[in-house]
């Protein structure tokens, strides 16, 4: 139990609370997370299992998202472009794997600045985006594994 807290926490965390107070590091209750899993910056971190996954809600509303933007005859804003592309990066935290996806994506939009102007979906994103919905739809995320 850590009293400035009213919170029970793990033995050992309780101890590194008390060791911070007696050395004046501050720390706030927000910050102070254990069990598994974690949530992280929006990624479900386990410890034990010692995996890291987004969500299945923010997971399939990606792979929705990444299959509506590949639809044959769309045209997007750059600035729908680079928020996908950064939705994609953001992700790419526990499908490190499925940055190629993104070529056709970026190859697209180098060098526009007119964020409202719209740009046509190509077969080469089309198919980049349909391959990382697929993947991602069926991944279970990040493995990590214990170094010896």
């Amino acid at each position: 139990y850590y009293a400035p807290y009213q919170c029970f926490f793990p033995a050992k965390q309780t101890q590194l609370l008390q060791m911070w107070d007696k050395i004046g590091l501050p720390h706030e209750r927000p910050k102070q997370l254990f069990g598994s899993p974690l949530t992280i910056i929006g990624f479900n971190i386990d410890p034990n299992a010692m995996s890291a996954t987004l969500p299945e809600e923010k997971k399939a509303a990606l792979v929705s998202q990444l299959r509506l933007f590949a639809g044959k005859g769309y045209c997007w804003s750059l600035r729908e472009y680079q928020q996908l592309a950064g939705w994609c990066e953001w992700s790419f935290n526990v499908f490190p794997r499925l940055k190629p996806g993104l070529s056709a994506v970026y190859a697209k939009i180098w060098g526009k600045t007119e964020a409202f102007g719209h740009l046509h979906v190509n077969t080469s994103i089309i198919r980049e985006l349909l391959w990382m919905a697929d993947h991602m739809h069926s991944s279970q995320g990040l493995l990590f594994y214990k170094s010896l």
